[in-house]
């Protein structure tokens, strides 16, 4: 009888740990998207389609606990993580539940969609990385990696990935194993690659911020550092590649732009307060917040202020360029959206907390969370 007990005991924990996860039938997932936190690998956070200037609220989910994280889209899908322990996966249309999968831990950072699969970090614990298979429903592994800081970002076949104890990963997007590892102190700045502009061997080139006041120039291939570079302050905030130069924040105020090739400085821009936020670049201008309450226009190649735009308390979200326009939250609650050019505000929208949450796009759409609970839809 006992072994008969304990028989029935083992196949209960191998249910429990078998790793599928509910989600009813993701619908495509090979549509357009906003998949990963800055939009794309190189975190320019810009697309060149339309939104509405005048938008509304076309539904709202109440995932019952404040949202920090930033949303992503797949498909048919919006994914967002939560501090109450859950990856939530909603119709990117109507707003309804699709699935969620149960966490140990709270989620702060954004995922990342590739190949039909799904990345996640938990935010501290056991088991804080993990890949899902969106297809399947199932979780393909996990890795222990401890606290998980930054959000992840394909890099072709390897998922880069920064933690709280300082290490930038690069992992095989299949298994999970290491291919390789840099020690610097906590990141999380989330990284950006990029095709060196002056190699003609497609060596591709790894940035990120760490905390330690650097932003760093990684090999992709290996690892090893080809540059740093010294702010006078903690680099959270995501670099941005385009146009051969790397654009980023420092908690020193300064918005920064660097040669991609060597690291030297092009130029650097001061704010009034510490930058969390992270840059957007579209054409001719950069696009970035500060905790001095403002967003700031620069121009990419002189580090000129082409305007700047108050807001009601601290912008650590970051903006997003859309077409024309450019969209970002505020600790005052508001979503905003500005004409990218003049700085000019088009519309607005107040929530009844904080944002924290950057936004994410979808066919015309803006998504973004809230401290009050909720992830919000605006369209036209």
């Amino acid at each position: 009888m006992k072994k008969i007990l304990l028989g029935l005991l083992l196949t209960s924990l191998l249910l429990s740990c078998s790793g599928v996860f509910k989600l009813k039938e993701p619908g495509p997932l090979d549509l357009p998207g906003w998949r990963s936190f800055r939009g794309d690998a190189q975190n320019t956070a810009y697309v060149s389609s339309p939104v509405a200037a005048q938008l509304e609220l076309l539904w709202k989910y109440d995932a019952k606990r404040p949202l920090k994280s930033s949303p992503i889209t797949v498909g048919e899908l919006v994914v967002i993580g939560s501090v109450d322990r859950r990856v939530h996966f909603l119709d990117a249309f109507s707003g309804k539940e699709r699935g969620v999968y149960k966490t140990s831990s709270s989620v702060s950072t954004s995922a990342l969609s590739q190949d039909d699969r799904i990345y996640f970090g938990l935010d501290q614990g056991k088991g804080t990385f993990y890949a899902l298979d969106m297809r399947e429903r199932e979780v393909l592994w996990k890795r222990d990696l401890g606290g998980m800081s930054s959000s992840p970002v394909a890099c072709r076949k390897m998922i880069l990935v920064g933690t709280t104890d300082g290490t930038l990963r690069a992992l095989d997007g299949l298994s999970g194993e290491n291919i390789w590892e840099f020690k610097t102190s906590s990141v999380i700045s989330t990284p950006a690659w990029r095709v060196s502009p002056v190699s003609t061997s497609d060596e591709k080139i790894v940035c990120f911020g760490s905390a330690d006041g650097h932003l760093y120039a990684l090999d992709a291939e290996d690892g090893e550092m080809k540059w740093k570079f010294e702010a006078d302050g903690a680099v959270y905030s995501a670099p941005a590649v385009k146009n051969g130069k790397v654009f980023f924040g420092s908690f020193d105020g300064h918005l920064y732009a660097l040669n991609l090739t060597d690291g030297s400085l092009v130029w650097k821009f001061r704010t009034e307060a510490d930058v969390f936020s992270s840059p957007a670049v579209a054409e001719s201008l950069v696009y970035i917040g500060s905790n001095d309450y403002s967003v700031y226009a620069v121009n990419q190649q002189t580090g000129e202020l082409a305007w700047k735009f108050e807001t009601g308390g601290l912008v650590r979200s970051s903006p997003i360029a859309v077409g024309d326009k450019l969209c970002f939250g505020s600790y005052d609650g508001n979503l905003y959206v500005l004409n990218r050019f003049t700085g000019s505000l088009l519309w607005k929208y107040q929530t009844e907390g904080m944002i924290s949450s950057s936004p994410a796009y979808l066919d015309g759409k803006i998504y973004i969370g809230s401290e009050d609970g909720f992830l919000y839809c605006f369209g036209s």
